[in-house]
Order: structure tokens, then sequence, then C-alpha cells
């Protein structure tokens, strides 16, 4: 009986781990997958950029290059919303560890989540 309790006292570190590789992994995808797009995407306008000027009507080589320049300025304001981003994803786990302890020792009360 009380190696269980001794096993269930330890086992609460468990989810304190798999919560922090979880915000380790999460903050470096979304940084990749931020650093990858811009790249990839400048890349890929440069190899079919004759392409677009290859358009002979006019409206619609303007309303490609009008899409693309708003999708790099969207991109542009994404990542320079990146810490805010990171912060909010570690208050989150904070407080989810938070809840996640007082509700498996019994000493907080309910949760409204």
């Amino acid at each position: 009986m009380e190696q269980e309790l001794m096993y269930m006292r330890k086992g609460q570190m468990g989810g304190a781990t798999g919560a922090v590789i979880t915000l380790v992994v999460g903050i470096s995808v979304a940084v990749l997958v931020l650093i990858f797009t811009s790249s990839l995407s400048g890349q890929v306008y440069e190899t079919v950029e004759d392409d677009i000027d290859a358009i002979s009507n006019t409206t619609i080589k303007d309303s490609i290059k009008e899409g693309i320049i708003s999708g790099f300025e969207a991109q542009e304001k994404t990542g320079g919303y990146m810490p805010i981003i990171v912060l909010a994803v570690v208050i989150a786990l904070v407080l989810a560890l938070v809840l996640g302890f007082t509700r498996m020792t019994g000493q907080g009360g309910g949760s409204a989540l």
C-alpha cells in the first residue's frame, strides 16, 4: 500500500516532463515553420517570376503580384508576433501544470476548466 502511494507521488512528474517536452517541441516547430516558409516562398517566387511576367493579361498579372506581396506582408507581421505567441504557449502550459498538480494532490478545489 505504501509503495503504491509513493509511486503515485513520483508519477506526478511524468505529466510535467511531457508538458515541458511538448513546450520545447511546439516552440521549435513554430520557429522552423516561420523560417522555412519565408525562405522557401522567396525561392519559389524567384523560380516562377519569369512565368508571371510572361502573362499577357495585365489585370491577372497585377492581381497575382498583389497577392504575392500581400502574402509576404502577412508573413512578416506574423513573424513579428512570434514572441507573444511563445509567451502565450508558455503561460498556458504553466497554468495547465499548476491546475493538474492541484487536481492530482487534492489540495485545490474544483477547476472551472
